[in-house]
């Protein structure tokens, strides 16, 4: 979202007030040739559409034209185990060189389970520290998400079968490998590697299983402890409102079950339907009673919320307390939130986001884990109902025709925590950061790999650092973006 923000404000500069910020006429005058007459109205505000609705590969378009970003592809083995295997598939990447000088360092940002967009060779830390060393970046992207598909639009349970952690490692290896060989001034380069939640325990694990390939690895809020389940995660959007106060947290548990209690009669659904009507989250009225209290959960889920927002939700749900039920205090902040932080609008109405959800149930169904389960006998979190790993490993059984057991998932899991060294590997050169916000933070090691493996804990949510500045960063958010820069460079110093 912020992406298309940044893109909007930017967009509206040069088309609308003619001022190009350092962008050439003939590359103004190319952007407004590639756009159509209503995608440009959009922009501007005159058309009847809200910007939102531009599509997304618009705003990845323009972004990779104002920064010379290019999208290229690589045939990459799709069985690096099977020496008799020699198809192929075509990753897609997005390289930007305008800071590269030869011998430069290798930047790589790896994409997850989402369609890669090239911002991250725009703004942040990996650009700023690209432009300070000369080097050369690059945004890689996941095996069987977005348009980087072994089996075109196929997502048989039979073709997922190539979609696994090790293989998605195989893939970066080989990628550095022939890219740096390709690229005149890349082959004695240091290369430092970056990754937010999934790819960050990747980037881990490319320090574990090719330390001769990737020199430097930048981790942000990697779950690298893979397990069954994962009860801890609703834990914390409880200690988050209640660390601003106790009635805080009680006008969310109270509301949320007296929202639940309200869906067992119809006089009590109308109401709900009423009191959640203006969320962004679908039509309610087409929404039975779990997908309504599962989307009341999701945007209650703190894992993106800027720094402080807890305070700003405990003071909204505390307006009017003495004239509001619980019920309507809680459903006036889930509207609110919905509209401005949370994203809870589905996207399997698209059909690369439905494909991007088919591959990542996949990969949680098989080595993955961490279902996220509850239990309302437990204090620790406000949502007095029951989500169990029996209901998700169900789940899995439908979702892959039965293919997907118990067995295999604990197998996988087994596997990988074998293969990585699960919390606490033994690497060198990584750093990582972690958000006491973070729900996903219990699958982490909280404390230093190593001597050369820092774990630094800011206050701040999922990833929180790793995107550019904004007014709503911690001091300790702003400060780690410094220290992270300042320790990689000392690093890519000690190497050349």
């Amino acid at each position: 979202m912020r992406v298309i923000i940044f893109c909007y404000l930017y967009l509206f500069a040069i088309l609308g007030s003619g001022e190009d910020d350092g962008i050439s006429d003939d590359a103004i005058n190319e952007l407004k040739s590639e756009l159509t007459q209503e995608e440009i109205d959009q922009l501007l505000g005159n058309s009847t559409s809200n910007v939102e609705t531009a599509s997304i590969g618009l705003f990845a378009r323009l972004l990779r034209m104002m920064y010379e970003i290019k999208e290229k592809w690589l045939d990459v083995p799709l069985d690096h185990f099977d020496l008799f295997d020699n198809r192929t598939w075509r990753m897609r990447y997005l390289t930007r060189g305008s800071f590269f000088k030869p011998g430069g360092p290798l930047f790589v940002e790896v994409g997850g389970e989402w369609t890669i967009d090239g911002s991250s060779l725009v703004m942040g830390g990996l650009a700023e520290l690209a432009e300070e060393h000369n080097g050369f970046l690059v945004e890689t992207e996941h095996r069987y998400y977005g348009k980087s598909l072994p089996f075109g639009k196929d997502f048989s349970t039979e073709k997922l079968r190539f979609l696994q952690m090790e293989q998605a490692l195989e893939d970066l290896a080989y990628f550095i490998e022939h890219f740096k060989s390709a690229t005149p001034g890349l082959g004695n380069s240091t290369v430092i590697i970056r990754g937010c939640s999934y790819p960050g325990m990747l980037v881990t694990w490319m320090r574990v299983r090719f330390p001769h390939i990737v020199d430097i690895s930048y981790a942000s809020s990697a779950p690298l402890g893979v397990g069954l389940d994962y009860p801890e995660y609703f834990e914390v959007v409880n200690d988050v409102y209640a660390n601003v106060s106790t009635n805080c947290i009680e006008t969310v548990r109270r509301g949320f079950n007296q929202t639940m209690n309200l869906l067992k009669t119809d006089d009590g659904r109308l109401k709900v339907r009423e009191a959640f009507k203006d969320w962004t989250c679908g039509d309610i009225d087409e929404m039975n009673s779990m997908a309504i209290l599962g989307k009341i959960i999701v945007v209650l889920n703190v894992m993106h919320d800027p720094s402080q927002y807890e305070e700003v939700a405990c003071l909204t749900m505390a307006i009017d307390e003495d004239e509001l039920q619980s019920f309507q205090l809680l459903a006036n902040f889930i509207v609110l939130k919905s509209k401005h932080i949370a994203s809870c609008m589905s996207g399997d109405t698209d059909p690369e986001e439905k494909r991007n959800h088919i591959a990542w149930s996949y990969q949680t169904c098989t080595e993955m884990g961490t279902f996220l389960t509850l239990n309302r006998k437990n204090s620790r979190h406000p949502f007095e109902m029951d989500l169990t790993v029996e209901e998700s490993l169900e789940e899995c059984g439908k979702d892959f025709k039965g293919l997907v057991t118990e067995n295999i998932l604990r197998e996988g899991i087994a596997r990988v925590t074998r293969r990585y060294g699960g919390r606490k590997p033994k690497v060198t050169r990584v750093v990582t950061i972690q958000g006491t916000h973070d729900p996903w933070k219990h699958l982490a090691h909280l404390e230093d790999y190593g001597p050369e493996a820092p774990v630094w804990v800011v206050d701040g949510s999922h990833c929180s650092e790793i995107n550019a500045q904004s007014e709503d960063d911690s001091e300790q958010v702003i400060a780690v973006r410094e220290k992270v820069k300042r320790l990689i460079s000392k690093w890519i110093k000690e190497i050349s």
